[in-house]
Protein backbone atom coordinates (compact mmCIF):
# COMPACT_ATOMS: atom_id res chain seq x y z
CA UNK A 1 0.00 0.00 0.00
CA UNK A 2 1.38 3.26 -0.64
CA UNK A 3 2.10 6.16 1.69
CA UNK A 4 0.59 9.11 0.68
CA UNK A 5 2.94 12.45 -0.59
CA UNK A 6 3.99 14.98 2.21
CA UNK A 7 2.06 18.16 2.10
CA UNK A 8 3.71 20.72 -0.05
CA UNK A 9 4.63 23.71 2.04
CA UNK A 10 3.89 26.77 0.86
CA UNK A 11 6.63 28.87 2.30
CA UNK A 12 8.62 26.32 0.23
CA UNK A 13 6.96 27.08 -3.22
CA UNK A 14 7.39 30.94 -2.22
CA UNK A 15 10.85 30.98 -1.51
CA UNK A 16 12.13 28.81 -4.30
CA UNK A 17 9.61 30.68 -7.05
CA UNK A 18 10.75 34.26 -5.59
CA UNK A 19 12.85 35.95 -8.45
CA UNK A 20 16.16 37.55 -7.22
CA UNK A 21 16.32 41.47 -7.47
CA UNK A 22 18.27 42.45 -9.73
CA UNK A 23 18.31 46.36 -9.35
CA UNK A 24 21.93 45.90 -7.75
CA UNK A 25 23.30 45.20 -10.82
CA UNK A 26 21.51 47.36 -12.98
CA UNK A 27 23.15 50.13 -10.96
CA UNK A 28 26.62 52.00 -12.34
CA UNK A 29 27.81 52.46 -8.81
CA UNK A 30 28.22 48.86 -8.55
CA UNK A 31 29.84 48.35 -12.21
CA UNK A 32 32.12 51.11 -11.12
CA UNK A 33 33.12 49.50 -7.87
CA UNK A 34 33.72 46.02 -9.06
CA UNK A 35 35.90 47.69 -11.55
CA UNK A 36 38.10 49.36 -8.90
CA UNK A 37 38.68 46.27 -6.93
CA UNK A 38 39.95 44.26 -10.00
CA UNK A 39 42.51 47.25 -11.02
CA UNK A 40 43.43 47.48 -6.94
CA UNK A 41 43.64 43.79 -6.90
CA UNK A 42 45.71 43.68 -10.01
CA UNK A 43 47.96 46.84 -9.03
CA UNK A 44 48.43 45.51 -5.42
CA UNK A 45 49.61 41.54 -7.01
CA UNK A 46 51.82 43.74 -9.49
CA UNK A 47 53.29 45.83 -6.47
CA UNK A 48 54.25 43.04 -4.34
CA UNK A 49 55.97 41.05 -7.22
CA UNK A 50 58.01 44.33 -7.72
CA UNK A 51 58.99 44.14 -3.78
CA UNK A 52 59.44 40.11 -4.36
CA UNK A 53 61.50 40.56 -7.30
CA UNK A 54 63.54 43.63 -5.98
CA UNK A 55 64.39 41.86 -2.32
CA UNK A 56 65.13 38.46 -4.73
CA UNK A 57 67.96 41.03 -6.39
CA UNK A 58 68.92 42.61 -3.25
CA UNK A 59 69.49 38.87 -1.14
CA UNK A 60 71.42 37.69 -4.46
CA UNK A 61 73.57 40.82 -4.60
CA UNK A 62 74.51 40.59 -1.16
CA UNK A 63 74.89 37.03 -1.11
CA UNK A 64 77.52 37.37 -3.86
CA UNK A 65 79.21 40.01 -2.63
CA UNK A 66 80.02 37.79 0.51
CA UNK A 67 81.35 35.20 -1.25
CA UNK A 68 83.85 37.14 -3.21
CA UNK A 69 84.92 39.07 0.42
CA UNK A 70 86.03 35.62 1.10
CA UNK A 71 87.42 34.15 -1.76
CA UNK A 72 89.07 37.86 -1.94
CA UNK A 73 90.37 37.56 1.31
CA UNK A 74 91.58 34.09 1.23
CA UNK A 75 93.36 34.90 -2.07
CA UNK A 76 95.36 37.88 -0.54
CA UNK A 77 96.39 35.63 2.85
CA UNK A 78 97.76 32.86 0.25
CA UNK A 79 99.57 35.61 -1.57
CA UNK A 80 100.98 37.00 1.30
CA UNK A 81 101.82 33.60 2.90
CA UNK A 82 103.89 33.26 -1.31
CA UNK A 83 105.88 36.17 -0.46
CA UNK A 84 107.20 35.06 2.86
CA UNK A 85 108.01 31.75 1.85
CA UNK A 86 109.55 33.50 -1.20
CA UNK A 87 111.34 35.98 0.87
CA UNK A 88 112.88 33.23 3.10
CA UNK A 89 113.78 31.42 0.21
CA UNK A 90 115.90 33.99 -1.25
CA UNK A 91 117.20 34.54 2.16
CA UNK A 92 118.53 31.22 2.32
CA UNK A 93 120.25 30.85 -1.24
CA UNK A 94 122.27 33.42 -1.19
CA UNK A 95 123.58 32.97 3.02
CA UNK A 96 126.88 31.45 2.83
CA UNK A 97 127.32 27.80 3.18
CA UNK A 98 123.97 27.26 1.62
CA UNK A 99 123.56 23.67 -0.59
CA UNK A 100 125.21 23.47 -3.97
CA UNK A 101 121.49 21.35 -5.08
CA UNK A 102 118.78 23.52 -4.31
CA UNK A 103 115.81 21.18 -5.67
CA UNK A 104 115.71 19.67 -1.98
CA UNK A 105 114.45 22.96 -0.65
CA UNK A 106 112.12 23.95 -3.20
CA UNK A 107 110.19 26.25 -1.44
CA UNK A 108 106.80 25.04 -0.54
CA UNK A 109 104.32 27.41 -2.11
CA UNK A 110 100.35 27.11 -2.09
CA UNK A 111 98.01 27.73 -5.32
CA UNK A 112 95.11 25.96 -3.39
CA UNK A 113 92.95 29.46 -2.98
CA UNK A 114 94.13 29.98 -6.83
CA UNK A 115 93.60 26.70 -8.35
CA UNK A 116 90.39 26.37 -6.61
CA UNK A 117 88.89 29.99 -8.16
CA UNK A 118 88.52 28.44 -11.85
CA UNK A 119 85.70 26.76 -9.95
CA UNK A 120 84.15 29.42 -8.29
CA UNK A 121 81.57 31.93 -9.90
CA UNK A 122 82.61 34.54 -7.29
CA UNK A 123 86.03 34.59 -9.37
CA UNK A 124 85.75 36.72 -12.36
CA UNK A 125 83.60 39.32 -10.22
CA UNK A 126 87.20 40.39 -8.48
CA UNK A 127 88.62 43.31 -10.96
CA UNK A 128 90.77 42.05 -13.18
CA UNK A 129 93.31 43.48 -13.11
CA UNK A 130 94.02 42.25 -9.48
CA UNK A 131 93.94 38.48 -11.02
CA UNK A 132 95.81 39.29 -13.26
CA UNK A 133 98.70 40.80 -10.59
CA UNK A 134 98.05 37.74 -9.01
CA UNK A 135 98.79 35.42 -12.15
CA UNK A 136 101.62 36.72 -13.05
CA UNK A 137 102.83 36.55 -9.81
CA UNK A 138 101.98 33.08 -9.52
CA UNK A 139 103.72 31.90 -13.15
CA UNK A 140 106.99 34.64 -12.74
CA UNK A 141 107.69 33.09 -8.90
CA UNK A 142 106.85 29.75 -10.37
CA UNK A 143 109.77 30.23 -13.55
CA UNK A 144 112.04 32.17 -10.98
CA UNK A 145 112.33 29.00 -8.73
CA UNK A 146 112.99 26.99 -11.77
CA UNK A 147 115.54 28.46 -12.82
CA UNK A 148 117.36 29.24 -10.20
CA UNK A 149 117.50 25.49 -9.26
CA UNK A 150 118.43 24.26 -12.67
CA UNK A 151 121.13 27.27 -12.57
CA UNK A 152 119.76 29.05 -15.62
CA UNK A 153 120.38 32.47 -12.80
CA UNK A 154 122.89 32.78 -10.58
CA UNK A 155 121.71 32.54 -6.49
CA UNK A 156 122.59 36.34 -6.17
CA UNK A 157 120.99 37.73 -9.24
CA UNK A 158 117.86 35.05 -8.93
CA UNK A 159 117.37 36.08 -5.31
CA UNK A 160 117.73 40.03 -6.59
CA UNK A 161 114.58 39.01 -8.53
CA UNK A 162 112.81 37.16 -6.38
CA UNK A 163 112.88 39.93 -4.05
CA UNK A 164 111.84 42.43 -7.20
CA UNK A 165 108.80 40.19 -7.59
CA UNK A 166 107.75 40.51 -3.82
CA UNK A 167 107.87 44.23 -3.42
CA UNK A 168 105.72 44.59 -7.35
CA UNK A 169 103.05 42.34 -6.13
CA UNK A 170 102.60 43.92 -1.95
CA UNK A 171 102.88 47.64 -3.49
CA UNK A 172 100.48 46.95 -6.32
CA UNK A 173 98.33 43.76 -6.45
CA UNK A 174 97.71 42.75 -3.15
CA UNK A 175 97.52 46.40 -1.99
CA UNK A 176 94.64 46.63 -4.17
CA UNK A 177 93.16 43.17 -3.22
CA UNK A 178 93.46 44.47 -0.11
CA UNK A 179 91.71 47.60 -0.36
CA UNK A 180 88.77 45.90 -2.70
CA UNK A 181 88.06 43.31 0.07
CA UNK A 182 88.01 45.89 2.57
CA UNK A 183 85.33 48.07 0.64
CA UNK A 184 83.22 44.93 0.04
CA UNK A 185 83.44 44.10 3.61
CA UNK A 186 81.98 47.76 4.53
CA UNK A 187 79.24 47.69 1.82
CA UNK A 188 78.02 44.17 3.99
CA UNK A 189 78.29 45.67 7.10
CA UNK A 190 76.23 48.63 6.27
CA UNK A 191 73.64 46.17 4.61
CA UNK A 192 73.60 43.85 7.98
CA UNK A 193 75.25 40.80 6.82
CA UNK A 194 77.52 40.22 9.18
CA UNK A 195 80.95 38.79 7.71
CA UNK A 196 84.12 37.24 9.85
CA UNK A 197 87.08 39.49 9.38
CA UNK A 198 89.61 37.21 9.20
Amino acid sequence: MQTPPEPINENVIRRATKQLDNADLIKSSFWISQVFMIIATVVGVFLAAQEGLSQALLFDALNSKEKNYYLQHALADEITDNITTLNEYAEFITKGGAPHDLKPYHPPLDYFVWENMKYSSSSLETPSHILSAARRFNKQSTKLVKMIEARQYGRKFGANLITELTTEIQENGLKQLIANYTVLHQELAEAGVEVNKL
